[in-house]
């Protein structure tokens, strides 16, 4: 059994959405972490990008074995940019999948996202929404035909919406 390390959405409403995923997965997997972001705590709008990459990397070295990522939105990011600046090692992932990648998001946010996924090598399942309001399928599309995000595997589900609570068919690339 491979250990999950969760890594949710910039919102604070994501706390929430992270912990009902640690609850249902919770006997999927030897031991799970949810990355709780100080920004949260202290009404802060936006994750610190370097504050959070050492916690997640501190967690990452406190796992023996394999990790499993499951990543939402802004978490998307942070992941892509442990794997860049080699915080995290590729391969010590055995899983991972990504729910809502927004792209111009962290672009008008200032985080270097197109960086941090040039050399982005990890096998991972993107489940985007068709419709999701931050980043449709067709705009992640779009992207990947410009040769962006070419590492991830893009699965199209119907929504319209950034919440991605359908853990029954996350589990399914997940687990």
């Amino acid at each position: 059994m491979s250990n999950l390390m969760i890594i949710p959405g910039n919102g604070a409403s994501n706390k929430e959405w992270a912990e009902k995923a640690r609850d249902y997965f919770a006997d999927d997997f030897k031991s799970i972490s949810v990355q709780y972001y100080d920004h949260w705590a202290s009404g802060g709008e936006l994750i610190d990008m370097e504050i959070e990459l050492k916690k997640l990397t501190n967690t990452a070295r406190s796992f023996s074995g394999d990790i499993a990522i499951l990543a939402k939105s802004i978490g998307t990011v942070l992941f892509m940019l442990s794997i860049h600046s080699k915080t995290i090692a590729a391969e010590r992932i055995g899983r991972c999948v990504f729910l809502g990648l927004p792209p111009e998001w962290a672009r008008k946010n200032r985080f270097d996202i197109d960086a941090w996924s040039s050399d982005y090598s990890v096998p991972t399942t993107l489940i985007q929404n068709d419709h999701d309001p931050v980043a449709s399928a067709e705009d992640i599309r779009r992207e990947q035909a410009e040769g962006k995000f070419g590492s991830l595997d893009l699965i199209v589900c119907k929504g319209d919406d950034h919440s991605y609570e359908d853990f029954e068919e996350i589990r399914e690339y997940l687990v």
